[in-house]
């Protein structure tokens, strides 16, 4: 049998399959599934070989912690709250790095299924060319979320698992990793594909911000949803080039984010950045009616200040050339007489201030500044990547 026509028939008892669970609705491309299988093929990969899950070392999980605690980190919030959302339906909530590896596992173990356990550990890779076709293997290949359960996996020993992927991007469009829900010997009965997709753009808009030399615009249509995780946000350089766009942003704005990195400012909205700077910061705060270059009337809001990227306790004095006031908090760490002109002095300022307050304990200033142990240590050593 020609092996797309032999691909064809078993996309079709997959859509069979789906048929039984109401949400899942049917795609209007199916051709990711389709690419996947091929490329297992082209691999020299059959169907009935069996997949098996090796043991990870701890260097790897001590590797893997030292290279992805801050996307770990800013993925904490959404993937706790999924946890909780599924603590009995037996499903596993996983956080992967670009090469299909997991590097993060959150769930009710006495709810899941050990097969599921054993699966689903820290370092486990689940790339295409290890396990063949699963959901975050698509969603990382292809930039799209994706569902794969039962017969669209490609090997037969890995049907009885059935997951939900989206990939997680940077503010500039760069790939960071895939959020993935999966779950064992089950379809389940509610919609775990906006589950997915809504936390994974909830972790993409967290690792937005403002700094001294860039504003953040938040804007949407509907003014109750400016602030929300619907909002568009743009990221716009002190020179008035976009530097970063959420996706949201991207459909608002009718352009793809590749096509919008690099772009002034004023070609998109027809308002001037200078006079947005101008204002006082209390103003900036203000909604603003803009008109898009598609001719989209929406409302803006602009930051500007960096200390909502700092947890409160970690707030230190900015350089403030214009004389606008400045929030700050004592950490019994004086602070020195000249005020630092640069972000990686203000970064190494707020370590000192948060290991100050923690008496040297890392641990404990990671903790309060809501980043890893790693970063601190490579903050203080003078390295600022």
């Amino acid at each position: 049998m020609n092996p797309s026509v032999e691909l064809q028939a078993r996309l079709l008892s997959v859509r069979s399959h789906y048929r039984v669970t109401p949400w899942i609705q049917p795609r209007e491309d199916e051709s990711p599934l389709l690419r996947s299988w091929q490329r297992c093929r082209d691999a020299g990969m059959r169907e009935h070989e069996s997949v098996t899950f090796e043991l990870v070392s701890r260097a790897m999980l001590s590797e893997l912690d030292d290279q992805h605690a801050e996307l770990v980190q800013a993925a904490r919030p959404e993937t706790e709250r999924l946890a909780r959302a599924l603590r009995g339906t037996g499903c596993v909530v996983l956080l992967f790095n670009t090469r299909g590896v997991v590097i993060d596992r959150l769930c009710h173990e006495a709810a899941t299924p050990a097969a599921l356990l054993a699966v689903s550990r820290k370092g486990i890779n689940v790339a295409e060319r290890c396990v063949g076709t699963t959901a975050p293997a698509i969603s990382l290949s292809e930039g799209v979320p994706y569902l794969v359960g039962r017969d669209a996996h490609f090997f037969a020993n890995v049907r009885p698992f059935f997951c939900v992927a989206s990939p997680i991007d940077s503010p500039r469009g760069e790939r960071l990793g895939a959020l993935d829900i999966t779950a064992y010997d089950t379809v389940p009965a509610f919609d775990l594909y906006s589950l997915v997709i809504d936390a994974a753009a909830a972790i993409e808009n967290s690792l937005f911000g403002a700094s001294p030399d860039r504003l953040l615009v938040r804007f949407h249509p509907r003014a109750e949803l400016v602030g929300t995780a619907l909002e568009g946000l743009l990221e716009v350089s002190g020179d008035g080039l976009v530097c970063g766009a959420n996706r949201v942003a991207a459909r608002l704005l009718c352009l793809p984010r590749t096509a919008l990195m690099g772009r002034p400012f004023a070609e998109l909205f027809d308002r001037r950045l200078q006079s947005l700077f101008a204002r006082p910061a209390g103003q900036r705060a203000d909604l603003v009616e803009m008109l898009t270059h598609v001719g989209l009337q929406v409302q803006a809001r602009f930051d500007s200040a960096p200390l909502g990227a700092l947890p409160a306790a970690a707030r230190v004095p900015l350089p403030n050339p214009a004389g606008r006031s400045a929030d700050a908090i004592d950490l019994s760490c004086p602070l020195p007489d000249r005020q630092p002109a640069r972000l990686h002095e203000l970064e190494r300022l707020a370590i000192d201030r948060a290991l100050a307050a923690a008496d040297g304990n890392v641990s404990a200033a990671a903790r309060q500044l809501g980043i890893s142990r790693n970063t601190i240590y490579r903050r203080r050593d003078g390295k600022s990547t």
